[in-house]
């Protein structure tokens, strides 16, 4: 008898244990979600890190992120691009290249490569309904599969600080689940006024 209640009481905890995680998960979820919302734009740092089959390449660049699809990245690194900066505005790309002193546009822009930015990150978790959510020290850790998949771009997996949301690092998965692209974010902030043009 004592056994059958014991193993009774270890069901009924582990049944108690499983609906608290779920309940914390939509709690976590729904307050993210409500901090994507109540933002308009943010602006980083942003560190690149690219692996392939020919090695790593690293970029630099200041990132801002305006709702609902306007970015603009202004190259730090490598120095040669320093101060090279691209926009895109919905459908159009604009290059303004320093060294050349000349501005490249290219509209009726229809796919667009979106997956490294944490601005689609956060509108594509907007639409998910059940993303993986894994909580470390610091950090909410989300992972979830990218809309436009591919072999090389298959899923994202981004850490956010639990205490104010603000991204850490995201990474972008292969088929495989092997990383293939790390991004980094420092200086980051949400709702800056902006007066620089877009």
């Amino acid at each position: 008898m004592r056994k059958v209640l014991s193993v009774l009481f270890l069901i009924i905890i582990l049944l108690m244990f499983t609906s608290c995680k779920k309940t914390t998960d939509e709690e976590i979820l729904n307050n993210i979600k409500k901090n994507i919302d109540g933002f308009d734009n943010y602006e980083s740092i942003s560190t690149v890190v690219v692996k392939s089959n020919k090695g790593v390449t690293s970029y630099k660049f200041k990132e801002v992120f305006i709702k609902p699809d306007k970015i603009k990245l202004e190259i730090i690194e490598p120095k040669e691009s320093l101060g090279c900066i691209i926009i895109y505005d919905g459908d159009k790309i604009f290059l303004k290249h320093p060294n050349i002193s000349q501005t490249i546009s290219m509209e009726n822009i229809k796919s667009l490569d979106k997956s490294f930015f944490i601005g689609n990150f956060y509108e594509n978790l907007s639409y998910c309904e059940d993303p993986q959510i894994s909580i470390e020290e610091e950090y909410i850790i989300f992972t979830m599969d990218l809309q436009n998949q591919s072999d090389y771009r298959y899923s994202q997996k981004v850490w956010l600080n639990k205490k104010d949301f603000v991204p850490y690092k995201l990474n972008i998965l292969d088929r495989n689940g092997e990383v293939n692209t790390e991004i980094f974010y420092e200086n980051f902030k949400y709702n800056l006024t902006l007066d620089e043009d877009f």
